[in-house]
């Protein structure tokens, strides 16, 4: 998979046409799920695909940003054992299967949940296994974007324009670090280390309300990430942009240099990370 291509280009879809995903397509991404990547490999994961019948209506009230749930002709539920680190391990497979979703052309988007057994016993799973994830599944429905540009009127049209609303994200020198915490990283470092474009394509990961809550430090051939701690953000949504990350990362680097194994914990070496972050994994390079 074009990892650096897709991670460019894709972006989370709230609003799908209504025709189903096309059956080789959804065939495709099923195998491709089957023998793609996995951050912990004796977590056993299921996958369920649901229509929109079967559980927008069902969710309605249960699921999604602020209890707003995401209409989609598709929907696909992960369910993991519960085992150490299965929320990241979900994670990381869920965004994998994303970026290979956007590559066919087909868009999705998470959808956000407070108590996974509530939102089983809505679905009528009867399952053993934990929610680790719910994604939204389909072909994205062209928006019209307005911009804004501080309340400022368009006389010929009589249109608001405002500023554009993307959000700005930091860049690798607020990211990363060099041998201790707050030694800014120098880039020219970072491309002797074969590691640069890991971070710069990392930048783009998403993260939920796009806080950028990690950070790395580089020392010699050791990558350690950390992340932020935040009492507004539940652990889950805390695992799953670390989860992600760690996707974007590795994805970057096994595609331009080696294969790479992230080990959750931390190393025995003190890096003064502050009480604030705290470090999630880390791996040799």
């Amino acid at each position: 998979m074009k990892y650096k291509e897709i991670i460019s280009e894709i972006k989370s879809v709230r609003v799908y046409k209504k025709e189903e995903v096309d059956a080789n397509l959804l065939k495709e991404l099923k195998q491709y799920y089957e023998q793609g990547k996995r951050l912990v490999d004796d977590i056993e994961v299921e996958v369920i695909r649901k229509s929109r019948d079967e559980v927008f209506e069902q969710l309605k009230d249960y699921a999604g940003y602020n209890d707003r749930m995401i209409e989609a002709p598709h929907y696909l539920i992960f369910l993991s054992e519960e085992k150490d680190h299965y929320i990241e391990n979900a994670g990381y497979r869920a965004q994998d299967i994303m970026l290979k979703a956007w590559s066919l052309g087909i868009a999705s988007c998470w959808i956000t949940f407070e108590d996974g057994e509530i939102i089983k016993n809505k679905l009528g799973i009867d399952s053993d296994k934990k929610l680790a994830a719910l994604i939204a599944l389909g072909y994205e429905e062209p928006q019209f974007k307005v911009l804004y540009e501080k309340g400022k009127y368009n006389t010929s049209s009589n249109v608001k324009v405002i500023d554009d609303n993307t959000s700005e994200r930091l860049g690798i020198r607020d990211l990363v670090f060099s041998k201790e915490w707050g030694k800014k990283a120098d880039p020219d470092e970072l491309v002797n280390y074969g590691l640069l474009e890991g971070f710069f394509y990392g930048i783009l990961a998403p993260s939920y309300k796009n806080r950028q809550p990690w950070r790395f430090i580089v020392d010699n051939g050791t990558v350690v990430l950390a992340v932020k701690k935040d009492i507004y953000v539940t652990e889950y949504k805390e695992k799953i942009d670390t989860a992600v990350i760690m996707l974007y990362f590795e994805a970057i680097i096994e595609s331009t240099l080696y294969d790479i194994t992230w080990k959750f914990g931390k190393p025995e070496k003190d890096y003064k990370v502050p009480c604030d972050y705290k470090i999630a994994a880390y791996c040799i390079v």
